[in-house]
């Protein structure tokens, strides 16, 4: 058998194993495995460009019989080492005949484990297709035996549809193909690192519709199955299945398809709609499916959708006039959440079904037209016979409320042992490490005795020295916070921790710099339990410490004659309120030591002076060299006091040509650090914007906690609000239009230069002009029409609208219609010169259409006139 092996002799191998008895077979596997090692060390097969040695075929074959155990027989033939390059459905085919005599159970385990096998990417193409197949093929083949249950797991099924792309239906026999699309079309939410290129989809799809027309398949169960998940609102593949397979109407199951075009995604009720008219047209439809199907539509956010329900309405009430009532609710339904557009079919499409309409109808129609901008409600009062419009009372904005609360000091064990596995956010962390602190320096042995137990369960590897540099290169809080934790109960072990880690400098943004800083020192002093108290340990939510709380524990360091931590004091400093009770500022010059009169000068002259704060916008290159032209706006902050302690001046000063983004894991901690100075901490922001635009899952909270805070608020909030009103995220836009509701119901925000700055980004190609235009628009409903209309007024006049030469922008008209609602809830008169020559363009366009209106509501232009 080995001089069979050695020829690469696959076929050979397998028929002398075919005759041999079992033992001898078993007598094997200890020899084949040494063997198969030395061939690999002798060889070095692996590593080639091309790793596919030609024994691997052979070696397969024999290490599959020889084997006793399904698992060790799976994991042999998916090692690197023996995968195959070509040649796999012979491979296949070998190894099920060998292994036809094996328990069905026992074939099973093997068919169990290859199916985990995981995919490969397609950035990888040849290396991974070698991978795959050479554990795909050998369980479908083993699967062709009505013995073995096909696996559920998404990983073969897709592995299937891959090899069918590539090598048609008969790559499996059709009971499989039958048993493996029934367990495909009960997957939901197949993970995305899985899923083929968009033509090895198509070209399965096109495969699977082959076999429906041969009948090999039934066409009606696949669509039924396709119904069924886009109920469940998947897309893929069921959506490429479906488009292929091309239904007649009577294979539809029509009522499944009219149930899924609330839930399904967009594409998939695209698809299910074009059916169902044709269905429909057959006389498959009941009026009550009909009805269910166009008022569904009508709620879809696509406007081809509704656009498909308002052509599939005006056909079918043609047809049968007995619908039109229905049909009217469905269209009744987009004029209070329909764009403009849409809003002026909806009108248009309800004065023609008004002369068939009954008095359900009617009244739908009734019910809905006060949604309607007046103009288009004026159109239906002679038709639906209805009253006057009322009067509207625009919508108030969300009173604004500071939403501050009170933080007390850790002062008992049994609270510092639930934070120590508890603390995720940035006040449970202040208070843990806080607490520890002022708690190891009454009494570490009490400490010791009821932290450590926990911390050793929870985090084992903090008192493991080789893991060292698991904590080392990262400053990040959580990890700070826990070697806090563990020099609060084992000193020892911290500081020879602390001894193997990098010194590395803090870097970063300065409110990053500060932050590790400031944990830095607490671990230090934790190791030998000297310091009394932190001072800058918050006394507030916002991050806010007291005055007389901080002058009570600048009164305890000196009595216990330690000085305050020097990043800690600092810190301190820049987390007082903007009104400093005057009493606490006379208590402050009782203290004696130099630290305790710099704290009792502070105090006494209230606290840091805002700093000077603006901005530059900016064409640059993305990075030095490259060809790429990008708007960046840039922040400067400058201090206004030259005798500021040196971690202060640092925060207070940010040069406009360093202002680039450095990327950081702790912004959501930055609007903490000076929770009286948010504008400066909104310039560090800044920078970081530009980058996240396009992300999914950026996390804007911070804009809303700096919108709560204190200080001025100026251009470079705006600035940061125009970035976060156009990211791509919708979470994060929900975010940065709730920071803009707490500037416009505080009355601070500049919302000119909010709507140049919009211009600027979406003239720079950083954001999208859809984003900002649906942004604006949930503001408007929000009740912020005021400041809407204020940035819509910056957008227009600061370059947004197109010049005569330009083709316009897409989304345009969407901004002017959101201007048009905005200006008039809140009766504005503008002059915008910029208008005019928009007008001048001519035509019906929407975008036209939408300037006229415009200009109409606040006297601008010749169409005022």
């Amino acid at each position: 058998m080995l001089e069979r092996i050695k020829e690469g002799d696959a076929e050979g191998t397998a028929g002398l194993l075919e005759v041999a008895a079992d033992a001898d077979r078993y007598a094997l596997a200890a020899p084949l495995r040494i063997y198969f090692w030395k061939a690999m060390a002798r060889n070095a097969w692996w590593g080639r460009e091309r790793p596919e040695h030609e024994q691997a075929p052979a070696l397969r074959a024999a290490l599959a019989v020889c084997l006793d155990d399904a698992r060790e027989v799976a994991r042999w033939l998916t090692k690197p080492e023996l995968w195959l390059w070509t040649g796999h459905r012979r491979d296949a085919d070998r190894l099920a005949r060998l292994l036809r005599g094996r328990p069905a159970q026992w074939r099973s385990q093997v068919v169990s484990r290859l199916a985990e096998q995981a995919p490969w990417d397609d950035g990888d193409e040849s290396r991974g297709r070698a991978m795959w197949w050479s554990a795909w093929y050998p369980a479908a083949a083993l699967l062709e035996d009505p013995d073995i249950e096909p696996p559920g797991s998404e990983t073969f099924v897709i592995g299937w549809m891959r090899a069918v792309a590539e090598a048609g239906h008969r790559v499996t026999g059709e009971r499989l193909a039958r048993d493996l699309l029934r367990v495909l079309l009960r997957l939901r939410g197949p993970s995305a690192r899985l899923r083929p290129k968009a033509e090895v989809i198509q070209a399965w799809a096109a495969v699977m519709a082959g076999l429906a027309d041969e009948d090999v398949i039934e066409r009606r169960e696949l669509a039924e199955g396709c119904a069924a998940a886009f109920f469940d609102g998947e897309s893929w593949p069921f959506t490429d299945l479906f488009a292929a397979l091309r239904p007649e109407p009577e294979d539809l199951p029509v009522r499944d398809l009219v149930r899924s075009l609330s839930v399904a995604s967009g594409p998939a009720a695209g698809l299910a709609v074009v059916r169902l008219r044709r269905a429909d047209d057959a006389g498959l439809l009941t009026d009550e499916l009909f009805s269910d199907a166009v008022g569904a539509l009508a709620f879809r956010p696509e406007k081809k959708c509704v656009r498909a329900a308002f052509s599939w309405i005006e056909t079918a009430v043609r047809r049968e006039p007995r619908r039109a009532d229905d049909a009217l609710a469905a269209v009744a339904a987009v004029f209070g959440i329909g764009p403009r557009d849409l809003q002026e079919r909806a009108v248009r499409l309800a004065l023609k079904l008004a002369g068939r309409a009954g008095e359900p109808g009617r009244q739908a129609v009734r019910a809905a037209a006060d949604e309607l901008p007046g103009d288009l409600r004026e159109r239906l009062g002679t038709a639906f016979r209805l009253p006057g419009a009322p009067e509207r009372t625009p919508p108030a904005l969300p009173a604004f409320t500071a939403g501050t609360r009170p933080l007390a000091a850790v002062e008992s064990v049994d609270e510092l042992v639930g934070l120590v596995t508890a603390a995720r956010g940035q006040m449970e962390i202040e208070r843990l490490v806080g607490g520890l602190v002022t708690l190891v320096h009454r009494d570490r042995e009490a400490v010791r005795a009821a932290v450590e137990p926990v911390l050793r369960g929870h985090w084992p590897s903090l008192f493991d020295g080789s893991a060292a540099y698991g904590f080392g290169g990262m400053d990040d809080p959580h990890l700070l916070a826990a070697r806090a934790a563990l020099a609060a109960v084992a000193p020892q072990v911290s500081g020879e921790l602390r001894g193997r880690l990098p010194s590395y400098p803090a870097r970063g943004p300065m409110p990053d710099v500060l932050t590790v800083l400031r944990l830095r020192e607490a671990v230090v002093a934790l190791e030998s339990a000297a310091v009394p108290v932190l001072l800058a340990t918050p006394t507030a939510s916002t991050g806010h410490v007291d005055p007389d709380t901080l002058v009570a524990r600048m009164e305890r360091l000196e009595a216990a004659g330690t000085p305050p931590l020097a990043a800690d004091f600092q810190q301190a400093l820049v987390r007082l309120p903007r009104e400093i009770d005057p009493a606490a500022a006379v208590r402050a010059r009782r203290l004696s030591t130099s630290d305790g009169r710099a704290l009792a000068d502070w105090l006494a002259r209230g606290g840091l002076a805002d700093p000077d704060v603006g901005h530059r916008v900016e064409r640059l290159p993305l990075y030095e060299g490259s060809p790429e032209i990008v708007t960046r706006i840039l922040p400067a902050v400058w201090p206004r006091e030259e005798d500021l302690p040196v971690l202060v001046r640092r925060l207070c000063m940010l040069n406009p040509a360093y202002a680039v983004s450095t990327a950081s894991q702790m912004t959501e901690w930055w609007p903490a650090i000076m929770p009286s100075h948010r504008e400066v901490i909104t310039a560090w922001m800044l920078p970081r914007l530009p980058a996240l635009a396009g992300s999914r899952g950026a996390d804007l909270l911070p804009l809303v906690r700096l919108a709560r805070g204190q200080g001025p608020a100026g251009v470079v909030s705006a600035a940061a609000l125009a970035h976060g009103l156009g990211f791509r995220d919708d979470r994060a836009r929900g975010t940065a239009v709730d920071a803009l509701l707490i500037h416009a119901a505080r009355g601070d925000l500049a919302g000119q230069e909010l709507g140049r700055f919009l211009a600027d980004l979406v003239t720079g190609e950083v954001i999208k002009l859809g984003p900002v235009v649906a942004a604006l628009g949930d503001a408007v409903a929000a009740g912020a029409h005021a400041a809407v209309w204020e940035a819509v007024c910056g957008m227009l006049r600061g370059g947004i609208l197109p010049r005569p030469q330009d083709r316009p922008r897409t989304g345009l008209a969407g901004l002017l219609a959101v201007g048009v609602t905005a200006a008039a809830l809140t009766g504005a008169r503008a002059d915008i010169p910029e208008l005019v020559e928009t007008t001048a363009r001519g035509g019906s366009s929407r975008l036209v259409q939408e300037t006229r209106r415009l200009q109409g509501v606040i006297g601008s232009g010749d169409a005022a006139r």
